[in-house]
């Protein structure tokens, strides 16, 4: 790993969007499809972060199409087989270590004019201290990737967060 960073290249934040056509979903129906062993192409959608980064909450439900909003943090890879004459075959994306974070309807609609990094953000910050060690970490490359732009800010900004305890 580099020296001097949070940013961790393996995790990937997205925004998952269940594709079954349905304008609400739990959060058991989220776990139960991150779940599944072979995730299928079209049971889910994964936005990058950066696809909807600094949208306000409203323009993202209105862009997925749904009422609550999931954003997931990974492991994530890419595996390719190679077959004869060097053809690459692509495999499904595989998703491992996943933390979830789940916002309901009603939360989202009193937090509608909010941008979307910034809900996130206050989600983990309130998170953090109780949180596990690998989701600290996962936290930390999020406030260094999408927030703060630099390690140095986000290790003022766990400074902050370890000095409300």
């Amino acid at each position: 790993m580099r020296e001097n960073t949070f940013d961790v290249p393996a995790y990937k934040f997205f925004t998952v969007k269940i594709n079954d056509g349905r304008l609400f979903h739990t959060f058991t129906d989220y776990k139960t499809v991150l779940n599944k062993n072979n995730i299928k192409k079209n049971d889910i959608l994964l936005i990058p972060f950066e696809n909807i980064d600094g949208l306000k909450v409203e323009e993202v439900r209105e862009l997925l199409g749904t009422k609550e909003l999931f954003l997931l943090g990974t492991t994530y890879y890419k595996a390719a087989n190679f077959i004869e004459r060097s053809e690459k075959i692509s495999q499904p994306a595989t998703i491992c270590n996943f933390k979830g974070v789940y916002f309901e309807d009603t939360f989202l609609n009193e937090n509608c004019k909010k941008t979307i990094d910034k809900l996130y953000e206050e989600h983990m910050e309130e998170a953090y201290l109780t949180s596990n060690e690998n989701t600290k970490r996962m936290y930390r490359c999020f406030f260094e990737r999408y927030q703060d732009g630099s390690y140095e800010k986000t290790k003022e900004r766990i400074k902050r967060l370890e000095m409300r305890k």
